[in-house]
């Protein structure tokens, strides 16, 4: 009798068991069902217009800060990356390949580098906030703006203004930051139907950037810019356009040997261009 008892008892102890675990199954299930806020997340692309030309605005609100330079706005391109300096003016590398491999326009001009070791690299004088676009061809796809290039070429681009009638168009902006970050970029434009004047400038600096022993590692930039175009426009199809521009900087590198201590920059520049022409010539452009 005893024996059967206990055989018994199994089986009833195995019901009130499963007889709990169904009444919990509400209960999770409820949990499961009730809404969750996350939060938010915000990712932020250029889309390229094919898998070898991607173009953009390189004043578009962006993350991390604002570029201090060229090469740190291009190392957040897919395929590029940089050669670090310091703080600011690293050498760009596109795909394994940097320097003459890769080709620097700005505004329709070869850009270059004074120093053979390459503490000033072309983009070492370019803001890229002061320009309307940016163009990136990757590989030799153009022999269009000079030899070589086999990394591929990266045009710095500024647009011609046009005023149907006498205008002002003024774009500026502001940017403080950790070590003493602060920038400011001025573009005002003002012209009328049959020309334009266009002034752009920036300035931007930065201190020593402080390790997390509280050791100091030499990163320290001062760096301005400032450029005047003057430009005629007769009818749509034609422009003719004389600029100058000058700049200077200071910058600390930790990974050379000696500091930047000067980027003195001055240049002055030519361009006519005619759209829509007869015949079998479509554009002249010329600089």
């Amino acid at each position: 009798m005893n024996v059967a008892t206990r055989r018994a008892g199994a089986p009833a102890r195995l019901s009130v068991c499963l007889s709990f675990a169904l009444a919990a199954l509400p209960l999770h299930a409820a949990e499961r069902d009730r809404a969750q806020t996350l939060d938010t997340l915000v990712v932020t692309a250029t889309a390229p217009s094919s898998p070898l030309h991607w173009v953009t605005d390189p004043r578009l609100p962006r993350q991390p800060v604002p570029a201090s330079d060229g090469a740190d706005y291009l190392k957040t391109v897919p395929g590029f990356s940089a050669i670090r300096n310091g703080g600011t003016n690293g050498d760009p590398v596109l795909r394994g390949m940097f320097g003459s491999r890769l080709n620097i326009v700005s505004n329709e001009g070869n850009l270059i580098g004074a120093c053979p070791s390459r503490m000033d690299n072309p983009l070492s004088y370019i803001a890229p906030e002061t320009f309307d676009r940016l163009t990136i061809i990757k590989g030799p796809q153009s022999v269009r703006w000079g030899a070589g290039a086999s990394a591929g070429t990266v045009r710095f681009e500024r647009d011609t203004p046009r005023f149907d009638a006498p205008g002002l168009d003024i774009n500026a902006s502001a940017l403080v930051g950790s070590r003493n970050r602060n920038d400011q970029v001025l573009d005002l434009t003002a012209g009328a139907s049959q020309g334009y004047v266009r002034v752009n400038g920036n300035r931007s600096e930065a201190d020593d950037y402080k390790d997390g022993n509280g050791e100091g590692v030499p990163s320290r930039w001062r760096k301005w810019n400032s450029d005047v175009a003057v430009g005629w426009t007769p009818d749509a199809d034609t422009v003719l356009e004389l600029s100058a521009g000058t700049g200077d900087a200071i910058a600390r590198y930790a990974g050379r040997g000696m500091d930047g201590a000067a980027f003195k920059r001055t240049s002055y520049a030519a361009r006519f261009e005619k759209d829509n022409l007869p015949g079998a010539w479509d554009k002249l452009l010329a600089n």
